[in-house]
């Protein structure tokens, strides 16, 4: 058996061996039948399709080995927060502020937040506490690396009221209104004010314009 580089390198050389045929069996079993087919080289569909699946396989392939090594299924979740963290924070190239954006309404949400008003956000809570309005993404994200790498700012998202934080496995949790308990690095933001036509920042931000 050898090092741990030597067996990344391995693993990086047969994920490109089988993305390379599986891109190519795609091409020739299915896309010459797709409407889409004559702008496939702008729109590259059969390669981020085939990523998509390697991806799934991948973490499908780590899930099924921990189960084999008798890791509670409840330890999956924390397993997987602390994985998202760690890279969360490796990616984060300004860590000595918080991040506060304004997001526009663009439909009625819950919690009788309406469209057309802005809802001031705390990015990436540290921390959260019971009363909180967070927004969490609307579905379920395909796979983690999937989630990981998302833009939050394509991401659709969802209100939810928290009701509890809590500690599990050394990760921060909260539990939603509605019974949902997820880990707190998960949660895409808190809301810190929502702001109405009828509030006199409104007009002082210019948002009538926005």
């Amino acid at each position: 058996m050898g090092g741990i580089s030597d067996n990344l390198e391995e693993f990086r050389k047969i994920t490109r061996k089988h993305y390379g045929k599986l891109v190519d069996s795609l091409e020739e079993k299915y896309c010459w039948k797709c409407p889409m087919h004559t702008t496939s080289p702008e729109t590259f569909c059969r390669e981020a399709e085939i990523w998509l699946r390697l991806s799934n396989a991948f973490e499908q392939g780590i899930h099924d080995e921990l189960i084999s090594r008798n890791i509670p299924k409840d330890s999956l979740e924390v397993i997987a927060a602390k994985l998202l963290e760690k890279k969360m924070k490796a990616e984060v190239k300004t860590p000595k502020f918080q991040k506060l954006i304004l997001l526009k309404v663009e439909e009625d949400m819950d919690l009788q937040v309406k469209k057309g008003s802005f809802l001031l956000v705390k990015e990436n809570p540290k921390s959260v506490k019971k009363d909180d309005l967070v927004l969490l993404p609307r579905v379920c994200p395909l796979s983690l690396g999937w989630f990981a790498r998302a833009s939050y700012r394509n991401m659709p998202l969802k209100l939810f009221k928290v009701v509890r934080s809590f500690q599990k496995g050394n990760i921060s949790y909260i539990k939603t209104e509605n019974g949902l308990e997820i880990p707190i690095v998960y949660v895409f933001g808190v809301v810190l004010k929502t702001i109405m036509e009828k509030d006199p920042i409104y007009s002082d931000l210019g948002l009538k314009q926005a």
